[in-house]
């Protein structure tokens, strides 16, 4: 900015906004990074997505977090993605250089850098169950650092084998399809190393049993669960009984949430302030 009175401003973009933790979060960061700078929270209904846009660049935003359902659609009202954003094909993170709007994603990344401090991640073998757009995200995150085959779990066979055949062409990673129902539970061989739900079964329900049957095991395995919701799901509470590492999704968002403030700032946010603050938040 070229006055030092105008206040540097970010902001979350969502339908529904309501829940959603990342104002307090990002809000803490500033305080305790000593930055003037300011958050706001906007609901967003899809078809105003256009004018929050043309709004976003007129008012003079640093940064925008993109969340549901906005990741993809936003995508034609940006400038530039960054290689990852465009692999992937959604943009969970905004930022300004002051004419030109360039789209991330932080997800995958996210998750990456959290599993990489307990399992090194070339040559192993994943599974992700679900086959949606954070699915898509965390296949391509995982193959870039080098998982060697990439299991896809999904209910539906159609969606899961578009998964699978995105992964094997646009990848160096192999790729598979397991198809699961209720009735078909999922069995996890022994020789997964990263399990990581990336459906809505937990979100939508904490404590409800996935169809799943995981193998026992020792210690080594690391499993991680996206529901931000919640940190203890019926998925954590039974990889944590098998000695599993286990990353919840409270972990995931602050993490893909600090990426995005240091990405605006320049400044590395206080990660486990931001994390009580979230879950404060969502009294937890």
């Amino acid at each position: 900015m070229s006055s030092a009175t105008v206040i540097e401003k970010c902001c979350l973009i969502a339908c529904p906004v309501a829940g959603n933790p990342t104002h307090f979060m990002v809000e803490q960061a500033f305080s305790l990074a000593g930055l003037d700078w300011r958050f706001m929270s906007f609901e967003v209904d899809p078809k105003e997505l256009d004018d929050a846009m043309r709004g976003i660049r007129a008012l003079g935003f640093r940064g925008v977090k993109v969340a549901e359902p906005h990741q993809v659609t936003v995508l034609e009202y940006l400038d530039e993605l960054t290689d990852r954003a465009r692999c992937c094909g959604s943009v969970n993170c905004v930022t300004s250089d002051g004419s030109r709007l360039l789209g991330d994603n932080t997800e995958g990344l996210a998750l990456v850098k959290l599993v990489y401090a307990h399992l090194d991640l070339a040559s192993q073998t994943a599974m992700v169950i679900g086959s949606g757009r954070l699915a898509r995200v965390i296949a391509v995150a995982l193959a870039q650092a080098g998982v060697a085959s990439i299991t896809v779990a999904s209910r539906s066979p159609e969606s899961g084998q578009r998964l699978v055949a995105f992964i094997e062409s646009e990848t160096s990673a192999a790729a598979s399809l397991i198809e699961f129902s209720d009735r078909e539970p999922i069995k996890i061989s022994g020789d997964v190393s990263l399990l990581v739900n990336a459906s809505s079964l937990s979100t939508a329900d904490p404590a409800a049993a996935l169809p799943i049957e995981l193998a026992p095991r020792t210690s080594g395995g690391v499993v991680v669960d996206v529901s931000y919701g919640s940190p203890s799901t019926w998925l954590t509470q039974r990889a944590a009984e098998r000695d599993c590492t286990v990353i919840d999704g409270v972990d995931l968002y602050v993490e893909q949430t600090a990426l995005a403030f240091s990405t605006w700032t320049g400044v590395e946010p206080d990660r486990t302030a931001m994390r009580e603050a979230a879950e404060e938040f969502l009294e937890l």
